[in-house]
C-alpha cells in the first residue's frame, strides 16, 4: 500500500460525508483511509460504521485520549509508505495525494511536507507555509512549518526514530512540537499551492480559546527543546513578535522586543542550530510585519518601531500620522 490518509475523529459528525468524500475522490486511488474515533459522543463512530468503501478501516478509543493520542493510534495501524493526514472537518482537493506521493519520491531527503490551506466557513482566505527546507526550519521558533491537515509523512522516517506524538503534550498545539522532534532528523518542504480545504468555524479545537495562553505554553516548550536561552520577559517579547500582544504595547515593549531579536539572531549565528541566513530573514519578517499591527494599537510604539527598524518609507509615515490624527 502506497498511502494510508489518516483522519483522527471527535465529535464531526455533520462534517464527516463531506471530509471522507473528498478522499474517495483523490485521483490517486491507491490508498487505505484510517479513521480514528476518539471516543465521541455526536455519533461520529457510528456514521462511520455505516460506510461500505472497503479502503476505510476504523479504530474506535474505548477512551478519549485527545489529538495526541489518537494520532499515534492512527499512525500504528497505517500500513502505507506515506501518512497523509487530514481533519475530519476539512476537505482534500482532488489532486492532493497524488501531487504529494509525487514531491515525496523527488524528494527522498524529505520526512514531512505539504502546501497551502484554502480556509472556508466562517473566513476564506489562504494559509501558506514556506516552501524549502532551510525556510521550513527557520520557522520552528515563530510557528509550525508544516499545515498538520496538508502533511504527508514518510512512515519509515517515523519508524526509524520511534516518532510519535507525546501524550502530555497540550491539546492544542501538539504539532508543532512534533515537527521540533521530526526536524532534529529530517528534511521540510511544502508545495506551493492548496492541498486542503480547511473550515473555519466553532468546531475548531482552538475555538473559544486564550491564544496567547495556548501559545505561552508552546513557545517555552520549543525553546526549552532548542536549548534557546531566554527569561520570562524574552518569552513575552517573543509572543510579541507573533503579534500576540499582553495589553497595548508600548514603547518599551518595542525596544525590548529590538533587543530580544538582536540576541535571538546573534544565539543562532553561534550555534547555528537553524540555517543563519533563513533565521535572519525570518526574524525581520517577524519584525517588519509588526509595524501595522502597533500602529493600529498605540502610535508610539509604532513610531519606536520605525526608529529602531533602520529606515521607513513615506507609506508608513503617512500611515502613522492618519492613525495620530484620528485619536
Amino acid at each position: 500500500m502506497k498511502v494510508s490518509v489518516l483522519i483522527p475523529v471527535y465529535n464531526k459528525a455533520p462534517f464527516l460525508r463531506e471530509c471522507l468524500d473528498s478522499v474517495y475522490a483523490q485521483t490517486h486511488a491507491d490508498l487505505e483511509v484510517v479513521a480514528v474515533d476518539d471516543h465521541s459522543t455526536d455519533g461520529s463512530l457510528a456514521l462511520l460504521r455505516a460506510e461500505t468503501d472497503p479502503r476505510l478501516r476504523i479504530i474506535g478509543l474505548p477512551v478519549n485520549r485527545g489529538p495526541a493520542g489518537a494520532a499515534n493510534a492512527g499512525i500504528e495501524a497505517c500500513t502505507g509508505t506515506y501518512i497523509v493526514r487530514l481533519d475530519a472537518d476539512d476537505l482534500m482537493v482532488p489532486t492532493r495525494v497524488e501531487q504529494q506521493v509525487a514531491y515525496m519520491e523527488a524528494h527522498p531527503e524529505v520526512g514531512a511536507s505539504g502546501g497551502w490551506l484554502q480556509l472556508f466557513g466562517a473566513r476564506d482566505r489562504v494559509w501558506k507555509f514556506p516552501l524549502t527546507d532551510a525556510a521550513c526550519k527557520a520557522q520552528l521558533l515563530f510557528g509550525v512549518p508544516v499545515s498538520q491537515g496538508a502533511s504527508i509523512l514518510r512512515r519509515s522516517v517515523l519508524e526509524a526514530h520511534g516518532l510519535r506524538y507525546d501524550p502530555a503534550w497540550p491539546r492544542v498545539g501538539e504539532d508543532w512540537l512534533f515537527w521540533t522532534r521530526l526536524a532534529r532528523v529530517s528534511a521540510f518542504g511544502n508545495l506551493d499551492a492548496p492541498m486542503t480545504l480547511y473550515r473555519r468555524g466553532e468546531q475548531n479545537i482552538s475555538h473559544g480559546r486564550d491564544k496567547r495562553a495556548d501559545h505561552e505554553l508552546l513557545v517555552r516548550a520549543v525553546f526549552n527543546w532548542f536549548q534557546v536561552p531566554h527569561t520570562d520577559a524574552d518569552v513575552r517579547s517573543h509572543l510579541m513578535a507573533l503579534r500576540l500582544f499582553e495589553g497595548i504595547p508600548s514603547a518599551a515593549d518595542v525596544r525590548a522586543l529590538h533587543d530580544w531579536l538582536r540576541r535571538l539572531r546573534e544565539w543562532n549565528g553561534r550555534e547555528r542550530v537553524f540555517p543563519v541566513e533563513a533565521f535572519d530573514a525570518r526574524v525581520r519578517q517577524a519584525w517588519d510585519g509588526l509595524f501595522h499591527v502597533l500602529a493600529d494599537r498605540d502610535v508610539r510604539a509604532a513610531w519606536m518601531h520605525l526608529r529602531l527598524g533602520g529606515g521607513f518609507s513615506a507609506a508608513h509615515l503617512w500611515y502613522l500620522i492618519r492613525k495620530a490624527t484620528r485619536r
